[in-house]
C-alpha cells in the first residue's frame, strides 16, 4: 500500500541534477559575502558598541571571527566528519540496504572460495612432486 503513495522515480539526464549540485557547492560564497556584510553592520552598529570597545580596528575584528572559523573547521573535521562518516557507512550496510555492500560480501565469499580451491590444487601438486622425487 505504501509504494502506490511514493512517486517513481524518472531516468532523467544529469543537467538538472547537475546544476543543483553547482548551486549548492556555491553557496558557501555567498554565506561568506553575507557573513562579511553582517559583521560589517555588526561592528560599525550605533546602538552597540561593545564590539569596537574590545576590537580596536574592524580587521582585528574580522581577524578574530576567522580564528574562530578556523577552531570551529578543526573541530568539525577531526571529531565530527569522521563521526558523521562511520554512522552513515554503518547505516548503509545495516539491514542490507546497500547493494555495493552486498555485492562486496559476494566478491569477498568468492574470494575465500577460490584461495581455498588454490590451497588444495597447491597441496595436491607438492604431493605429486613429492612423489615423482
Amino acid at each position: 500500500m505504501l509504494e502506490k503513495l511514493i512517486p517513481k522515480q524518472r531516468r532523467m539526464s544529469t543537467k538538472v541534477g547537475g546544476f543543483l549540485i553547482l548551486v549548492s557547492e556555491t553557496m558557501f560564497l555567498f554565506s561568506i559575502l553575507n557573513f562579511l556584510m553582517i559583521s560589517r553592520l555588526q561592528y560599525y552598529s550605533s546602538s552597540d558598541s561593545f564590539i569596537r570597545l574590545i576590537f580596536p580596528h574592524y580587521f582585528v575584528f574580522l581577524g578574530a571571527m576567522g580564528a574562530i572559523g578556523l577552531a570551529a573547521m578543526f573541530f568539525v573535521y577531526t571529531y565530527i566528519l569522521p563521526s558523521k562518516q562511520r554512522f552513515s557507512q554503518e547505516q548503509a550496510v545495516k539491514d542490507s540496504r546497500s547493494p555495493t555492500y552486498n555485492k562486496l560480501l559476494e566478491v569477498q565469499a568468492e574470494l575465500a572460495e577460490t584461495r581455498k580451491q588454490l590451497r588444495t590444487i597447491s597441496e595436491k601438486l607438492e604431493l605429486l612432486t613429492k612423489n615423482e622425487r
